[in-house]
């Protein structure tokens, strides 16, 4: 068992930790991206997992920049961290804005996100693990 899965396992009883789902950009057999009408990537799921709000003191707030909705989620996952995934949480599809750090045993990725609005539409492919 990886060090991933048992944290899953632990999550899972652990209220702190909401259920997530991380996709990934599709792609076909010969390696390229699979675009939608509008030339929009699609993507896949890649894998069911759990995400917990990191609510720790923001240290780059400055005067002249508003708060623009982003936060901080940690996420229990086997992959590599790519900010070309997207993550479903509570919800609601979050775009990563920057890859924040993993741990060493590779069984969390550290992410800033913010919030796609509820009515744009995602474009998802898969949404069953292939």
């Amino acid at each position: 068992m990886s060090y991933a899965t048992a944290l899953k396992r632990a999550a899972r009883h652990n209220p702190a930790w909401k259920a997530a789902s991380v996709y990934k950009v599709a792609v076909e057999e010969s390696g390229a991206a699979v675009l939608d009408a509008s030339g929009e990537f699609q993507y896949d799921l890649a894998e069911d997992t759990y995400a917990l709000r990191d609510f720790t003191q923001e240290d780059r707030f400055t005067l002249h920049q508003p708060y623009d909705g982003n936060a901080a989620l940690t996420v229990i996952t086997e992959s590599a961290p790519n900010p070309d995934h997207l993550l479903l949480w509570q919800g609601q599809f979050h775009k990563i804005l920057e890859v924040l750090g993993a741990d060493a045993l590779r069984g969390t990725v550290r992410y800033r996100v913010k919030a796609l609005p509820q009515d744009e539409a995602v474009p998802i492919r898969h949404s069953i693990i292939l």
